[in-house]
């Protein structure tokens, strides 16, 4: 593998991520039996603030800790679960190699669309043996935007996938309250206002995604369906199915499994976060690796700042001690790097700096 992508320091390996370099155990291909913990989200919404705290402290545990956390009764009916994932099916089963193409990330801007597999065959981490479906941000969907907000997608024909517009639209708005309400526990568990986070995400650079990992990826000689990363926005919810194929780095540098837990999201921390709280929340690397020989469908969706908003350590989170640790960058501009860092070609990805601030 190229040398600016993984390295060895010191006689330890380390992979590139957005923030940086992580340190990865050589060899580890089997991942440790440690538990992710379970978050009750049932409280998120209470009356009795210190209840609203109780989850809060829970999440920030697990965010300082793993970066990683599975959210139970989070208030979206499972009817409605199973209805996204048969949509997922649907686009990626029903629709012609054709059809899809139609709908091409090359033919738009802000990645928004379809990708086919091996869309980055030349990428020197090497391929992701999945493919996928983009859509952005709408206001038309967001029960809290705001006046002149912008936002659109392209979506198949109604009569090839009837009813698949409205019902991923839905999903799309329960994904945004549900987001909404996991940056204000963010907030309380970090000991500021519940309320701190909102006007970061007035307009937010959201991106709801359908994946399919195909079963065949068992018998090739790449075994990473999706290679290890780190996601750049502020968070992130993952609906998968029950294929365990999802594996997180621990602080070790081994793999825990974040196996399928019925009943439950899995959140975890991205890069925005990581920034604003100056390392505190962890953003984790994580790989999806399905060897299964079953087809694997997950639906992740990204919450993402406003495109203008600054990101740098916020005030409380820096001191003597504990300067920043990473350079000032709008939100645009990050996930537009990071996007570039993760599906460019060699010779860009070689030329892509880090926004980390060397001691």
């Amino acid at each position: 593998m190229a040398e600016y992508w993984r390295r060895q320091v010191d006689g330890k390996e380390q992979v590139r991520t957005g923030l940086g370099w992580r340190a990865v155990v050589p060899g580890s291909n089997e991942p440790v039996k440690d538990q992710l913990p379970i978050v009750d989200l049932s409280d998120m919404c209470h009356q009795d603030i210190d209840k609203r705290r109780a989850v809060a402290k829970k999440i920030c545990d697990a965010c300082i800790e793993f970066g990683f956390f599975y959210a139970s009764k989070y208030g979206i009916p499972d009817q409605d679960i199973f209805q996204i994932f048969s949509e997922a099916k649907r686009f990626f089963t029903e629709l012609s190699v054709k059809e899809k193409m139609e709908l091409d990330t090359a033919k738009h801007d802000h990645y928004w669309g379809y990708y086919p597999r091996n869309t980055d065959a030349n990428h020197p981490a090497g391929r992701n043996l999945n493919e996928g479906m983009n859509f952005g941000y709408e206001p038309s969907v967001d029960p809290e935007a705001r006046e002149g907000a912008q936002g659109h997608n392209w979506w198949p024909q109604e009569s090839r996938l009837p009813g698949f517009e409205a019902n991923t639209k839905q999903h799309m708005t329960q994904m945004l309250r549900l987001s909404r309400s996991l940056l204000r526990l963010f907030a309380l568990g970090l000991g500021l206002d519940e309320h701190y986070f909102d006007g970061l995400v007035t307009e937010p650079y959201s991106i709801l995604k359908m994946c399919y990992y195909p079963g065949d990826g068992s018998n090739s000689k790449e075994p990473s369906s999706l290679r290890p990363h780190t996601d750049p926005e502020l968070l992130t919810i993952l609906l998968q199915d029950q294929i365990p194929s999802l594996e997180v780095l621990s602080s070790s540098g081994s793999w825990i499994s974040a196996k399928p837990i019925p009943g439950t999201f899995v959140v975890n921390v991205g890069d925005s976060m990581s920034i604003l709280t100056n390392g505190k929340f962890v953003s984790t690397m994580h790989r999806v690796i399905n060897t299964s020989g079953v087809d694997r469908y997950s639906v992740p969706f990204f919450l993402g700042a406003n495109k203008e908003a600054e990101l740098k350590a916020l005030p409380i989170f820096v001191s003597p001690e504990n300067p920043a640790r990473f350079k000032a960058i709008s939100s645009e501009g990050y996930i537009r790097r990071s996007l570039q860092l993760a599906y460019s070609k060699p010779d860009v990805v070689r030329e892509i700096g880090t926004i980390e601030i060397k001691g």
